[in-house]
């Protein structure tokens, strides 16, 4: 540096190093703000997986199947066909027997998760072609097993699973 001030080569190698130290921060800015959206996504992902599993289970034990059947590929009606209740008048357990049987419906159907024809809310992601329900009958016991794919708008894919066991039983003799 001379007595006058800063040289030209001076000016221009200070310009390049502040030039690269705002592109090295611009870069990690962009970085950290990548990250922190995909972190979102995969929050908003859990959520809303958590809460279709929720729904899903709390519907089915509210309703306390004893058998099944099928209507068609990823879909499935519960069955409850009889019920233990207490009586306050006879002060005893009872037993009530539903004819016909209650239902209760859960589908697939056109992107939605469908339960007793009532789509459950699914927001920012769509449903996978993965999304499908099984069944599985192992002596008096049935297994239901919803796998959910949800799929962000970048095409990633989220996988969940719901399962619920309950007892296949035939309605008793009083």
């Amino acid at each position: 540096m001379n007595k006058k001030g800063m040289t030209l080569i001076e000016v221009l190698a200070s310009l390049v190093i502040f030039g690269l130290l705002i592109s090295l921060l611009a870069t990690v800015i962009s970085l950290i703000n990548y990250a922190s959206t995909r972190i979102e996504i995969n929050s908003m992902a859990n959520t809303q997986g958590l809460y279709l599993d929720r729904e899903i289970k709390d519907h089915i034990q509210d309703f306390g199947p004893t058998e099944y059947m099928t209507c068609g590929s990823n879909c499935v009606i519960f069955q409850k066909a009889f019920i233990y209740e207490f009586d306050p008048n006879l002060e005893d357990i009872v037993l009530t027997v539903y004819n016909p049987a209650l239902t209760h419906k859960i589908e697939i159907s056109d992107g939605q998760i469908l339960i007793d024809d009532v789509p459950l809310q699914i927001e920012y992601f769509t449903l996978g072609s993965g999304t499908q329900i099984e069944l599985i009958e192992n002596l008096s016991q049935a297994y239901f097993v919803l796998t959910i794919e949800l799929v962000a708008d970048s095409g990633k894919v989220y996988t969940f699973t719901t399962s619920y066991s309950f007892a296949i039983l035939a309605v008793p003799t009083p």
